[in-house]
């Protein structure tokens, strides 16, 4: 099987990152509607919600609610997995976030599944190296170290909503915040490759240019 060009491996990856363009557009209508359906009703119906949590103390403790979370109840902590379950009563400012946390989320992983498909649109065309691949691959670096970033963001928000609204009986509680090292580096890899496609855009230029 050929590697690029049409009928080839690449074509074949292409397809692949077309299907999962559409499929993620489909998901992110669906969650919007649903979310944004229930931003607009006025259910009264409490929403369970799991967080990973670490504990400052590692011993039995009971977790009760601050005075200011009135719309929270049945708080529970697993100790043996570090869940944090809880009800609240849906209020707007919790549904907007989770959107605005989702729409971050779909948006990223777009724009990474929309480059892709024209990068190896180009190389079933038989034409890798262009400066569009070059500036493409560099997008697609810079937005993969920013994954994890946003998600220490999130994170953070929730450890700061857990601190504001949680007691518990001599031990302190944070919510897991940590940075994916792992997919920081494979933006880097990415950021790599990009300067050699850059490179090799460039040589490609010169040498039309001597012919």
């Amino acid at each position: 099987m050929r590697t690029l060009g049409k009928y080839s491996l690449a074509s074949f990856i292409k397809f692949i990152i077309t299907a999962a363009w559409y499929i993620q557009i489909f998901f992110l209508i669906l969650l919007t509607v649903a979310i944004t359906f229930k931003f607009f009703s006025n259910t009264t119906a409490p929403t369970p919600e799991t967080v990973e949590v670490r504990l400052t103390e590692s011993r039995s403790i009971d977790v009760t609610t601050a005075s200011v979370a009135e719309n929270i109840s049945a708080a529970n902590l697993e100790l043996d997995t570090g869940k944090l379950t809880f009800s609240h009563q849906s209020s707007k400012q919790i549904i907007g976030f989770n959107l605005l946390s989702m729409w971050i989320a779909f948006s990223i992983s777009l724009t990474v599944t929309y480059l892709l498909r024209k990068l190896f649109k180009s190389l079933t065309q038989n034409d890798p190296f262009v400066v569009e691949n070059a500036q493409r691959l560099r997008l697609i670096a810079f937005l993969i170290m920013l994954e994890p970033v946003t998600s220490f963001a999130h994170d953070a928000f929730v450890n700061w909503f857990i601190q504001h609204n949680f007691l518990l009986d001599g031990s302190g509680i944070r919510a897991h915040l940590s940075i994916d090292l792992k997919t920081l580096f494979v933006g880097l890899i990415v950021l790599v490759i990009a300067e050699i496609f850059r490179i090799g855009a460039r040589m490609k230029e010169e040498q039309e240019l001597t012919v």
